[in-house]
């Protein structure tokens, strides 16, 4: 039965996505400060926030410069307009000036030092969206700085550690391996690749024998998590865990043949699927958040849930062709839809508006899940995941942002941010995406860790 709706409450079309993202853009530009050709951007409109806090950098593409970077970057791709595109490179103009050089790959932070200088919140965020910018516009210093960035993770690298730090995870020295291999696939230089394969050769160290077959790795201290905070959880999630740990040794496979590699990720993947919980028929899986403890808490997005584990084995798919894998992949989003996500929260999707672990990335997921198989049911999932994307936003003065609840330990608290993994420009970022989809049947400049980029090509 057709429903005849007020108007104002028509599903959303195009013209509404690109409008919210317009609505995104400005209000992110109240929260701007120029000096010269740079740029930045608060990373908490109206709070002081300390560059040594934990993926709070104002250079960092999690929350900082560089991921609002890449979301102008990508409007600039949509529309056109010229003033995007001058928006990015005055970003990564910022973050060229605050460049550290060396230094900028240790840190004395006892805790998960490797998230400080990592991909997401280190130097190697910003060289990866420079790199992207001299891909749009040519500029040598953009591609320099990238070079820069690389040639100093390649000098700083030690032996006897995942390099840079004992925190190997993506989140930390995990995240240079991948962006060690963008360098290297764009450069054709072998010492990239020979500094991501010393780097992987640590994380393949670091495996365990899970009781459940497979290997799972302790990537987290659980001990100090504010979650947990008991000793001997694992994780089998992506950006702390074993679907991030096989990930990353799949697409070192990827460029090295070595077998060692496919083979540990295949057994992260035995792991996960050893550990999932599924449906009756079978049909659809949840992984739990920890194997130890909160054995009944399912986390659902990016960071911990089914979009990040899926990446695992979307990637082994396309470096084996074993459908299993792909069948996998399908049967963790079917998951995420029967656990009434994005319209339902739930322990695991609580009030957290981003796209690491909120309806942005859920929006993106299905959006790419369409595009492998065809099957219109992720296509209606997507639409439902923008209309609560949108629903979930906050408007004042024709400007748009979202309030969210970043930290799971502490739900109740919420505020506004710029950035891109765990901000409003996230969000925003995810409608794009969408529209581009909708109009041209065709992705956007991607996030470095996500396989699914491929299907654009």
């Amino acid at each position: 039965m057709k429903i005849n709706r007020i108007k104002i409450f028509q599903p959303i079309n195009k013209n509404t996505l690109l409008s919210n993202v317009l609505q995104t853009a400005d209000w992110i530009e109240k929260y701007g400060h120029i000096e010269g050709d740079e740029e930045h951007w608060d990373v908490a409109p109206g709070k002081t926030t300390d560059n040594r806090e934990l993926l709070l950098n104002d250079t960092s593409v999690y929350g900082g410069a560089a991921g609002i970077s890449l979301f102008y970057i990508r409007l600039f791709d949509v529309t056109g307009e010229e003033k995007w595109l001058i928006k990015a490179e005055a970003g990564i103009n910022y973050c060229i000036k605050q460049y550290q050089g060396k230094e900028a790959f240790f840190t004395n932070e006892r805790y998960l030092p490797g998230a400080y200088t990592g991909y997401m919140n280190g130097p190697s965020g910003g060289a990866y969206v420079a790199l992207k910018l001299y891909q749009t516009t040519g500029k040598e210093e953009y591609k320099t700085f990238a070079l820069r960035v690389a040639d100093d993770a390649v000098e700083t690298a030690e032996e006897g550690k995942n390099c840079w730090s004992k925190d190997y995870s993506f989140l930390g020295g995990g995240g240079l391996i991948l962006f060690l291999l963008e360098i290297y696939e764009f450069s054709k230089k072998k010492k990239y690749l020979d500094t991501a394969k010393k780097a992987a050769e640590y994380i393949l160290d670091q495996k365990e024998e899970s009781p459940w077959g497979g290997y799972r790795w302790y990537v987290m201290p659980t001990d100090t998590f504010p979650t947990i905070r008991k000793a001997g959880g694992y994780f089998p999630g992506f950006e702390y865990g074993a679907a991030g740990c096989g990930y990353i040794l799949a697409k070192v496979y990827e460029y090295t043949k070595d077998e060692r590699f496919l083979t540990a990720a295949k057994k992260a993947a035995e792991y996960i699927k050893n550990i999932a919980d599924y449906s009756e028929d079978h049909k659809a899986a949840l992984v739990r958040y920890n194997d130890t403890y909160l054995t009944d808490l399912y986390y659902l997005g990016v960071c911990q849930g089914p979009i990040g584990t899926s990446r695992l084995f979307y990637e082994l798919y396309c470096r084996t062709g074993e459908e299993s894998y792909k069948t996998f992949v399908l049967q963790l989003t079917d998951g995420l839809l029967l656990s009434g996500a994005p319209l339902i929260h739930s322990r695991g999707y609580w009030r957290t508006n981003c796209y690491c672990c909120g309806g942005a990335g859920m929006l993106e997921h299905f959006i790419n899940i369409h595009k492998l198989t065809g099957n219109r049911k992720y296509l209606e999932a997507a639409y439902n995941a923008a209309e609560s994307v949108i629903g979930e936003s906050t408007t004042r003065d024709e400007l748009r942002m979202w309030y969210t609840s970043w930290n799971r330990h502490e739900p109740e608290k919420s505020d506004t941010y710029t950035g891109l993994y765990h901000g409003s420009t996230g969000c925003a970022s995810s409608l794009l995406y969408f529209y581009q989809y909708l109009t041209k049947n065709a992705g956007l400049v991607p996030y470095l860790e996500d396989p699914y980029k491929r299907l654009f090509l």
